[in-house]
């Protein structure tokens, strides 16, 4: 087919497409409650226990020193207490070098619970806060005042880390969130798992997302299984699974690639701009799934330096703000990335030379058996859920 007529037959799919965002995502508000079925009580009670059981004298300490145990407990100090937790709220019993085993082979189903229970013994502040990644040894989140002074020294750690590994490294300067950070808290005393992120890597995510639908509309595709797919090697298993485009995978290579350069510097500029915007908070709660799952949007690094670790959401309650200053940006930047897509799939129709092979390392990717059934099993929710 033409490649005008591609234009002509996708462009009104492409802006129907930015009509059918899904609200939800961008609206402000919240959702009923998902573990409102839980007895929170139990998963207190559960709590207490697992700490009296690590220390018997916890709860004669002034909070600010049951604050820092929480914030700094050993892992053999939390592996008793996981083991608490588990016989609690689920009658199983274990020893404590069997735990994360034990841990890990709960249901899905039933991992909220112990969750809720375990951020009661290891959160912080009034939203008893935990940060759900790892920090340097000898670090607790109680080192850190603010979001930003958090989200500052791990944009360092991460300079460093960079430029060690890339010698021809230059270095980009820092701007908020550059990397989404991954949290757990109780809102109004109820357990979520939350997303932190900046306006600009929000905005990258939505048009990384509609860009790769466009995409597969410009240039249909569909991934198939090579026939090394889930072979056992040493460590694991092949990953052997390629794109099938009809003998344009060329063309579809070259508009990813450049696709890829797009959004750097779509991030880059919209990162530069949200410098110049005033503080600001928008909140909403996805619909992923059955957990509660609420995304937090930092407008700036100035917004960072106003919000307290210990104070979260009192601190964000002044800055929250409506959200139609995202919706707007996200139409603007969604609309902006189709048209280019359009453009550079019409200047490689007419200008680029698929025979011109890139020269690319080639890589074997192994991956573990639970992998692959992680894998299918977010393949199985995809295919119910449409």
């Amino acid at each position: 087919m033409p490649i005008e007529s591609y234009a002509i037959q996708y462009m009104h799919q492409l802006f129907e497409l930015v009509r059918r965002i899904d609200m939800k995502r961008l609206v402000l508000g919240h959702s009923a409650y998902k573990l409102a079925h839980l007895d929170k009580t139990r998963i207190q009670a559960a709590a207490r226990r697992a700490l009296i059981a690590v220390e018997e004298r916890y709860f004669s300490w002034t909070a600010e020193d049951q604050e820092r145990f929480r914030a700094t407990m050993s892992k053999d100090a939390r592996r008793k207490v996981q083991c608490v937790l588990l016989d609690s709220l689920l009658d199983i019993r274990c020893a404590p070098e069997n735990v994360d085993e034990a841990w890990k082979d709960v249901p899905r189903s039933r991992v909220n619970s112990l969750n809720w229970a375990m951020l009661l013994t290891t959160g912080i502040g009034v939203d008893y806060m935990y940060l759900n990644e790892c920090l340097e040894e000898g670090k607790s989140l109680l080192d850190f005042t603010t979001l930003y002074d958090h989200d500052y020294a791990d944009y360092l750690y991460q300079e460093r880390a960079r430029k060690r590994d890339f010698p021809d490294y230059d270095g980009v300067d820092y701007y908020a969130y550059q990397h989404p950070s991954w949290v757990r808290l109780l809102i109004d005393g109820q357990f979520y798992y939350s997303t932190f992120t900046s306006l600009a890597t929000f905005a990258l995510d939505e048009i990384k997302s509609v860009g790769d639908e466009t995409i597969r509309r410009l240039i249909p595709h569909e991934f198939v299984k090579g026939k090394n797919h889930g072979k056992q090697e040493k460590g694991g298993y092949r990953w052997d699974v390629k794109i099938d485009v009809g003998g344009r995978e060329a063309q579809l290579d070259e508009l990813r690639s450049r696709f890829l350069h797009y959004q750097n510097k779509r991030w880059l500029t919209l990162s530069e701009e949200s410098v110049r915007r005033a503080p600001a908070v928008y909140a909403h709660d996805e619909d992923w799934d059955d957990d509660p799952h609420r995304t937090y949007v930092f407008a700036n690094g100035e917004t960072l330096k106003q919000i307290r670790w210990r104070n979260f959401s009192t601190d964000c309650k002044s800055l929250i703000a409506h959200s139609s200053a995202i919706e707007m940006l996200l139409a603007d930047e969604i609309a902006r990335s189709n048209t280019w897509l359009a453009e550079n799939l019409q200047d490689i129709h007419d200008n680029f030379d698929p025979t011109v092979v890139k020269m690319r390392r080639k890589r074997k990717i192994i991956m573990s058996a639970t992998a692959l059934d992680d894998l299918s099993e977010i393949g199985g929710d995809d295919d119910q859920s449409n």
